[in-house]
């Protein structure tokens, strides 16, 4: 075969690859693509710029999301930096509080039942003194999906009484016996999703009480959705931001 003929098989083959080694948009669909860069293309329906290559890291690293697996171990599994991952779920969980919001918002007026919780971690559970270090959850119901809300906190005032005290007691039963809810079943999704709550949190190794409202609505999302649910949310939200 003589040298123009090869040449020209391999820029022939080169262009046919690149034809077909990118499918499509990832944000319209279309599959009208050139190539921006070495490893970014544009389309020329939405004129918008991305790389097939990031995308699917990030499908990966929301597939270990899902999978509950620490931004350590994903990195592992993946052969990614700790702090790319760690940056990833950081800003999925920023994510998922504002998914959270636009749905309060839509659903404010079909909220059915709503019951007032303290979450503590394990070894605090059971004990009415602990109950000063609990954050307290307001959770409402619409259809089958929760909404939660970080309440304030209740025992500030009382925080610098002597560790026995009787006021200490007194109000942590007090609070434990009167609480704010309205079930109109106590088969409801609400308690169901304090159990998941409390089992989903115990394999985090500690949680700082600032930190507290993105691991809640973490979990909130991972109750109200199923695995695959999950995924499209996530993998739109990711795009579009």
């Amino acid at each position: 075969m003589g040298a123009k003929k090869r040449s020209f098989l391999v820029i022939f083959r080169k262009n046919m690859s690149m034809k077909t080694e990118e499918k499509s948009c990832i944000f319209c669909g279309h599959t009208k693509l050139y190539k921006a860069s070495s490893t970014q293309y544009r389309c020329v329906t939405c004129k918008r710029t991305f790389s097939h290559a990031k995308q699917d890291k990030k499908r990966d690293i929301i597939a270990s999301f899902i999978a509950n697996h620490s931004a350590h171990e994903c990195a592992k599994r993946l052969g990614l930096n700790y702090l790319t991952v760690t940056k990833t779920y950081q800003k999925l969980r920023l994510l998922l509080i504002s998914h959270s919001e636009a749905l309060y918002t839509e659903q404010t007026d079909t909220f059915s039942q709503y019951d007032e919780y303290y979450f503590l971690p394990t070894c605090k559970r059971g004990k009415p003194t602990y109950l000063f270090d609990a954050i307290g959850i307001l959770g409402m119901l619409y259809d089958k999906r929760i909404h939660t809300l970080l309440l304030p906190d209740q025992f500030a005032h009382l925080k610098n009484l002597e560790e026995d005290s009787i006021e200490k007691e007194t109000y942590a039963r007090y609070l434990n016996q009167h609480k704010v809810a309205h079930y109109e079943s106590f088969d409801n999704a609400l308690v169901d999703f304090w159990y998941f709550l409390e089992g989903w949190m115990d394999h985090f190794k500690g949680i700082k009480k600032e930190n507290f409202i993105y691991y809640l609505k973490e979990a909130e999302f991972k109750f109200n959705y199923n695995e695959e649910e999950q995924r499209l949310i996530l993998e739109k939200m990711i795009r579009e931001k």
